[in-house]
């Protein structure tokens, strides 16, 4: 399992040097898997910033991670094998590791996942996946003989997921985490058992929080403009977090969610 994901998402920088910036400090933690997505307007950029990144350092591009999406216009229009052949031209790739549908459009989802299953089996997406589902949709796409190799949604302490955890830990699929930190909401920054956690481990808060992910089988996607952000969550393969301090954390679940997902996404 990856520990960390460096996200280039909505919150991160859109810019070359910027990019360069947080991907050189990523590296030099050890930090090799980098998520993306047409949305995010950092596919190329990012890929760029990576390429120059690695050829400083004598990186092979089997030692980074590349993970991007397929998003509902895309799904509408059609034709994905072809965008995404194209696509991979203008990132400068011959694959990526992982590409995933950002929001699966239940009109064009079978479509689509048809069209994935043949860009991996040219070797073109090493990994396929789905972003934004739920466990009935989860169950529903199994009993079609649907599993994918990712699940990514949005998950933290304050919405654990409990089911789509076990599901993905019984099916074999790696779990990522977006918005890990729930952008630090109040309840979890002020939360006294959190603060104790992290005086007892010596680790930030949002460190044990971070750690409670991969503690509990997931992936964190994290997204910082702050070289010193990637430094402090470099520290998290010095620690593991206890069973019963996991479920400490685990029970401030009141099912929160920062972002609702569309309405024309499956169960809204």
């Amino acid at each position: 399992m990856k520990k960390l994901i460096f996200g280039s998402g909505l919150s991160s920088f859109k810019d070359f040097d910027g990019l360069v910036q947080m991907c050189r400090t990523a590296i030099n933690h050890n930090i090799m898997a980098f998520d993306t997505a047409p949305s995010y307007k950092t596919e190329e950029v990012l890929c760029a910033a990576l390429r120059n990144v690695t050829k400083e350092k004598g990186i092979d591009r089997k030692s980074i991670w590349v993970q991007t999406k397929i998003d509902p216009i895309q799904m509408y229009n059609g034709q994905v094998e072809k965008y995404f052949n194209d696509k991979l031209v203008s990132m400068q790739l011959d694959y990526v590791d992982a590409l995933l549908i950002h929001w699966p459009v239940l009109k064009y989802l079978h479509r689509t996942w048809t069209e994935l299953l043949e860009l991996k089996n040219h070797g073109i997406a090493n990994r396929i996946g789905i972003c934004n589902l739920r466990i009935e949709h989860l169950k529903e796409l199994k009993s079609m003989g649907i599993i994918p190799d990712i699940l990514q949604i949005e998950r933290h302490p304050l919405n654990t997921f409990a089911e789509e955890v076990a599901f993905c830990r019984e099916n074999g699929v790696e779990l990522q985490d977006y918005s890990p930190l729930c952008k630090m909401h109040p309840i979890l920054r002020d939360n006294k058992q959190l603060a104790t956690l992290s005086e007892k481990y010596g680790k930030s808060i949002g460190l044990i929080i971070l750690r409670w992910h991969i503690d509990t089988g997931a992936t964190p996607i994290f997204t910082s403009k702050k070289e010193s952000r990637v430094d402090e969550y470099a520290g998290i393969e010095d620690f593991e977090l206890s069973k019963s301090d996991c479920d400490i954390i685990s029970a401030l679940n009141i099912n929160h969610k920062l972002y609702l997902e569309s309405l024309i996404c499956p169960g809204f």
